[in-house]
């Protein structure tokens, strides 16, 4: 019978050999993220003296491209079509959003930015404790998490998640 006595400190060595591996995966996981992430929208107004007070309010919102604007609802809105303080858009002149004097005679757009939620996503260093390699990739900013894994907004208009951080570890995982 053989007994294999292993020299002192060995799984930590192991963990140190490996864990470069696992940071590279992380990477991976990283980079299928941000290709998965959605885009961010701005909302813009044309900038003159004839735009809504709620729409220049709104001016330069930023949201992720699945998830809906948040718009002060106008007076009539409010009275005639039962809509609350705010009115959830998806873009200007969003009829879903079951407003009708705010999205009457807009002349606002989107501005689309392609990075949006990506350049929030980043992978930490591995650390290693014990025997085990941890490595993870983050989403840290505004909005990621809805982005994610969506939301639902009142009077039950939803935003569907992009579930990018959760595709990405599968794709991956797939992969290997």
């Amino acid at each position: 019978m053989a007994k294999f006595h292993p020299t002192p400190g060995l799984d930590r060595m192991v963990a140190m050999m490996v864990a470069p591996h696992v940071h590279e995966v992380a990477r991976e996981v990283e980079r299928a993220a941000k290709r998965f992430a959605p885009p961010t929208k701005k909302w813009i107004t044309v900038a003159d003296d004839r735009v809504r007070p709620t729409h220049a309010a709104a001016h330069g919102q930023e949201r992720p491209d699945n998830l809906r604007f948040e718009i002060n609802s106008m007076d009539w809105d409010r009275k005639h079509r039962g809509v609350g303080p705010l009115t959830y858009m998806k873009q200007p002149r969003d009829e879903s959003s079951r407003a009708v004097a705010n999205i009457k005679n807009c002349r606002c757009s989107v501005h689309t930015i392609p990075d949006g939620i990506s350049r929030n996503i980043r992978t930490l260093p591995p650390v290693i404790t014990g025997s085990t390699v941890t490595a993870k990739v983050v989403a840290s900013g505004k909005f990621v998490v809805e982005a994610e894994v969506g939301t639902v907004y009142p009077g039950n208009l939803e935003a569907v998640g992009a579930f990018y951080m959760a595709r990405a570890a599968a794709a991956v995982a797939a992969r290997r």
